[in-house]
């Protein structure tokens, strides 16, 4: 695909995204990985960690490529707060509630600097949206984009970078 044809459908998928109605919107950029992304464990993982981490990797593999659907909650269809109530619900034990907006209000806030495996990070995408997914290590998080549905994406992608809002530890 030509660069501008790229650039176009990503200025596109930008100014058309939503997620979870007013309360977050994604994008997928192309220098985020795509969907077919494993991340992988440290050997010197806790056996929490690798819990954790196994839980989250079994939900991306169940989850990918679904389609990202306004209010869905899904495999037919989800957008991103209510993936993050699946995954926590269904994956990591831990009742979310359904919004982005009332699940920034779980947990304990943390730094950037200090989002690690299976921490909720936000976004404030546009003047009243939000997106939320949840790392899967110290770079990646799992989430349900508009244009790729459920992938995993990097932090400090120019787009998410640049729109990080806060993270929360749950778990």
């Amino acid at each position: 695909m030509k660069y501008s044809a790229l650039l176009f459908l990503i200025t596109v998928s930008v100014l058309l995204g939503a997620c979870g109605s007013t309360n977050s919107v994604t994008t997928r950029t192309s220098s985020e990985p795509s969907e077919r992304f494993i991340p992988t464990m440290s050997r010197s993982a806790g056996l929490a960690e690798v819990r954790t981490f196994n839980r989250l990797k079994r939900a991306y593999t169940e989850w990918r490529g679904t389609p990202y659907q306004w209010g869905g909650t899904t495999l037919k269809g989800v957008d991103c707060s209510a993936f993050m109530q699946v995954v926590f619900n269904d994956y990591l034990g831990e009742k979310l509630p359904r919004t982005t907006l009332e699940q920034r209000k779980v947990g304990k806030k943390i730094r950037r600097k200090r989002v690690d495996l299976g921490d909720m990070v936000f976004f404030k995408t546009g003047p009243t949206t939000y997106h939320v997914g949840v790392m899967v290590d110290r770079r990646h998080f799992l989430h349900a984009g508009t244009t790729g549905g459920v992938m995993i994406s990097d932090i400090n992608a120019r787009y998410w970078s640049v729109r990080y809002l806060t993270a929360r530890r749950v778990l």
